[in-house]
Parts: C-alpha cells; structure tokens; sequence
C-alpha cells in the first residue's frame, strides 16, 4: 500500500467518569471539512413544516387543502410546494403478553416502517436528575393506562431517561408494551432529585433566618443568587440532555416527539427567592427592588432554551414538555416559618417560571406543554390528538443559509379561519452536510441503525498501550472498488470517500467530536484499489473500558453513505 494511502485520524477520549454532553452545535468542531460535489449542488432542499389545526374546541380539524394555508419565512410569503395531510390513526393494537422480553431489538430502526419520511416516532423521555420521585412514582403507576391512547396511532415509540448522561433504554419499537415493561424496571428515583425539590425551600428559610430586619440586603442577594446558580446549572443539564437525544433522533426519518417528563425548567432561574426579599421581607426598602431586579436579569435562560428548539426544528423533532408536579402546593401552604413565610403570590411566581421553560420549548418546536394536571392519561390524549392529523407544508428556501435561524409563521387563510388555530415549529436551521452527516453517526451508536450499501467491511485490530491509561485502537476499513462511483476526468478516473469515525464509552457515555477526513480514491486519486477493493487503516486513542466505534463511509459523488458499528474493548493495563 502506498504511503500516501494510509490516513490517520486520532481522537482521544476523558479518562475521568464525566460524561460529554453535546454542545448544540457541536457538529461544528468536524475537521479538515472539502468543498461540495457537483452532485451536492443540484441537490433540492424541501424544508417540511408539520402543522396541526384545530378547532374552538381544540379537536384536529381534518379535509384542508394547500390553498388553506400561508406560508412565511422571516416575514416574507413563501410558495408551498409541497402538500399532504397525515392521517395516523388505525386499529387500536392488543395490548401484548406483559411477561414476555421486550422485543425492540427484534425490529431495527431501519426497517420499512421507519424509512417512510411521513412516519413517527414518539419518545418517552423521563428527566429523572429533575423528578421528584413522589411525582415520578405516580407517573409511573398511571402511565399503563395513559398511553392506551397511542394504541390507535400508526406510530413508533422508544423510551429513554437522563440521569448523569443520556441513557437509550428501549430504540425505536412498534411495540408499546417494551416501553411500559421498561419504565416500570426503573421505579426508584434519585436522591438527587429530591434536593433539587427541597432547594427552594432551603434558601427561602436562609434568607428568612438571615433577614434582621433587612440590614444587610447584600447578604440575602448573595444567598439568593447562590440558589439561582444552582437552578441554572440544572437547566443546563437538562438541555444538553435534550440536545443529545434530538441529536440521536436526526437519524430516523420522518416526524419524532419527544415527551419530556420533569418538575420545570425555569427560564430565570432563582426568580421566586429575589422576590422573596423585595416582595416578602424587604417591601418598604427602596434600595432591594432595582438590585433584585438586575440580579434576577443576570440569570435568564431564555437564549439557551431558543438555541435548543432550533436545534430541535432542524431535527424536525416537536417538544411535549409535562410538569410532573401536576397540581401544585406553594410552602406558604405546606410549613411554616419562623417568621414570614413566602406569600401565595410567590409561590405562583415560581410555578409560573418553572413552567415558562417548557411553555417555551413546546410552543417554539409546534407542539404542547401539559400542565396543571393530576390526571396523566388527559395528558397524554392532548398529545395523541395532536399527532393523529398532521398537515405537512414544503418549500424551497430562496438561498441555503447553513447554521442561521429562520423564523417561520403559518396562517390559514381568511376562508378557512373560522376561529380555527394553528401548531407549527416556529423556526428552522439549515443544518450543514457536516453536522447531518456526524448526527447519523451519534443515531447508529446509540440506536444501531447501520445501513451498509456501499458493503464496507470493518475490522479492530489489537490495541496497544500509548500513555497512562490510554490504547492505540487500529481500524482497517475496507470499500469493495465496484461501490464506488468513479468520473472520468484529464488524468483518468476518480472519485472522493469521506471516513467518518466516532467512538462512545458504553460506560460513561462519554465521546469527543466526530473526526473525518476526505480521500480521493481511483486511478487519477491518492489511494488505487487493490484486489478489487479501498482498503485504509485509521486509529483512534481510548482509554480503558467498552466502546461502541462506529465508521462511516460516504461515496462524495452520489452522496451514498454506509454505517458500520463495531464493539471495542480496551483493557486496562
């Protein structure tokens, strides 16, 4: 093999127990990117906007025709090119033997069902570093009958949680009963979750004790801000959380919802405790309402939560956001302070601002936030009505803007109003060809969707130790010649494959950015077949412990891409 064939791409992985969460655009950190192919450039881009209309009474309204409807991109009208109305409602399906395993893995992602770009794909996702298990355990005990309404939809469903890192614990099924065989595994909540709960509570009676007449109003901020700190530091996690499954989701097809459970998301975190000072204890102070309020500015989570829903729309994934705490009770009504306790008109701030996260995120990516409500299975029938009737509108984007959002609006028009309302995602992104190529390698390592056209072979070699802690992982890939598209040109005939290479800890979850490099291939190229075939060797450096390597292979002529998941096992020294 010549020299010049041999391309290494190294990536190393943290030896330390901390997962990687995904950055939202995190696709961005792809390197050593090549120009576009002519075959890329008269590819037609048709941007899909899913949209649910209703009536007074909040039923789906069915029968609409293309001329229904207006489209507008940044306030511009748009022409809809395409149209179709989706009807997913069939035969409810018999519940199945609840004793038997689950059978997610006995129908791959890949299969006919999931191909169709008009599917659907529904996700339970339980956020359960943010369920108080009280709330969680009474979720769990209702859920059985709550989703007997999914029953009647045409629909895929998959079930996955959050604790440390994101966890895939049932792929994408047609099979409801795996998904409610593998909740009710998990019954016990997280200690974690239960300071989470009572932190509120905590500072608000710190701030009390510390109060002295408001003396010292620096001293309750500074005790105020240390909470809000705290609180947006979950929110942060619980939105990587969500990026990491949108992510994984790019790679199936068609619509996805994600159901996400958890107590709230507050967009300004902290808000209930500056209030607390200013509106409680302090009312007659002039001096703690303008530095409460520049406190509570300095904790806003409102551009994370938009960054998240366009990363979402790009992913044409809709958010049903569900407060677990159902009916609420505020502290004013539930103890008692040695001194004065927080008023109802506190307790409603928080709420409010618990639940503003998820109004934001639900109503952003076109879908509903489930509030206020003991009773799960209403919930859950708002979701199923919403999805059973879709109304899909296409268009051609005047220019491709990759990375920049775009903000939609859908009307109906004046004849078909009538007091009608509509659901839509209210943006889109352009997504890159790199960060939609890197989102399919994350989809086949946590859902093991591996479709190999191009018949790419993959082999590990043995690992060698290089430092601390750490292996050389060899991966010889091979692509049979015949798979390739080769163009003729001045000094013969050649072509380009993109490698692709991302490897996870089964463990910890944790992985670096996906690497990939660009190889001319074919005579007039870098890299000659030889018996019959492409044949490179890459590396990557792991530490100790169980990996899930997946390579990608994609032909830069005609866009052909094939997957190939492989298990490594790196041992420790």
């Amino acid at each position: 093999m010549q020299q010049n064939a041999l391309a290494r791409m190294k990536t190393h992985f943290p030896s330390t127990a901390t997962a990687v969460l995904l950055v939202l655009a995190g696709a961005a950190a792809l390197q050593a990117q090549p120009s576009e192919t002519f075959i890329d450039t008269l590819d037609v881009q048709v941007v899909e906007v899913d949209v649910v209309v209703t009536d007074r009474n909040g039923r789906p309204v069915r029968g609409l025709t293309r001329e229904d409807f207006e489209l507008y991109v940044d306030g511009e009208p748009v022409e809809i090119t395409n149209f179709f109305e989706s009807e997913l409602l069939g035969q409810p399906a018999e519940p199945a033997d609840r004793t038997a395993a689950p059978t997610a893995d006995a129908e791959p992602p890949e299969s006919e069902a999931a191909a169709d770009p008009a599917s659907l794909t529904i996700v339970l996702y339980m956020d359960d570093a943010n369920l108080f298990p009280p709330y969680r355990s009474r979720l769990l005990r209702r859920l059985e009958k709550a989703v007997e309404s999914w029953r009647s939809l045409n629909a895929r469903f998959m079930f996955a949680r959050f604790v440390n890192r994101l966890e895939v614990v049932v792929p994408p099924t047609s099979d409801l009963d795996a998904i409610l065989k593998a909740a009710a595994k998990r019954p016990k909540g997280l200690a974690r979750a239960v300071r989470n709960q009572r932190s509120r509570q905590f500072t608000l009676e710190d701030i009390n004790v510390n109060s002295r007449g408001c003396q010292n109003t620096g001293q309750l901020v500074a005790l105020a801000e240390t909470y809000a700190v705290e609180q947006a530091n979950r929110a942060a996690i619980a939105a990587d959380g969500l990026a990491d499954l949108t992510s994984t989701l790019a790679g199936i097809p068609g619509r996805k919802a994600i159901v996400y459970m958890s107590d709230g998301l507050p967009q300004q975190p902290g808000l209930s405790a500056f209030d607390y000072i200013a509106q409680d204890l302090c009312p007659n102070d002039p001096r703690i309402v303008p530095e409460t309020n520049a406190a509570a500015q300095r904790h806003d989570e409102t551009r994370r939560f938009q960054q998240l829903t366009a990363h979402a729309n790009a992913n044409r994934v809709t958010l049903f956001t569900l407060d677990a705490g159902g009916i609420r009770t505020g502290l004013s009504q539930s103890m008692s302070f040695d001194g004065r306790a927080p008023s109802y008109q506190n307790d409603r701030l928080h709420w409010t601002n618990i639940q503003g996260g998820l109004q934001q995120l639900a109503s952003e990516t076109g879908g509903k936030a489930l509030l206020n409500s003991n009773d799960l299975a209403d919930l859950l029938e708002d979701v199923t009505e919403q999805l059973a009737s879709t109304y899909s509108l296409g268009f051609s984007p005047d220019e491709r803007r990759s990375g920049e959002v775009r903000r939609l609006k859908v009307e109906l028009a004046p004849h078909a109003a009538r007091g009608r309302s509509v659901e839509y995602r209210r943006s889109y992104r352009d997504k890159t060809q790199d960060e939609q190529l890197a989102e399919r390698l994350i989809s086949a390592a946590y859902l093991g969707s591996t479709p190999n056209p191009l018949g790419v072979a993959v082999d590990l070699g043995a690992t060698t130790p290089r430092e601390k802690k750490v292996h050389r992982q060899p991966v010889s890939i091979v692509v049979p010649e015949e798979a390739v598209l080769l163009v003729p040109g001045d000094g013969g005939p050649s072509g380009a494959l993109r490698l692709l290479l991302l490897a996870v800890d089964e463990d910890r979850r944790g992985r670096a950015p996906v690497r990939q490099m660009t190889v001319p291939v074919g005579p007039a190229g870098d890299v000659q077949a030889t018996e019959g075939a492409f044949r490179f060797e890459v590396s990557v450096s792991l530490a100790e412990g169980d990996y899930q390597v997946v390579v990608g292979v994609r032909d830069e002529t005609t866009g052909e891409m094939s997957l190939v998941r492989e298990v490594a096992q790196v041992p420790s020294r």
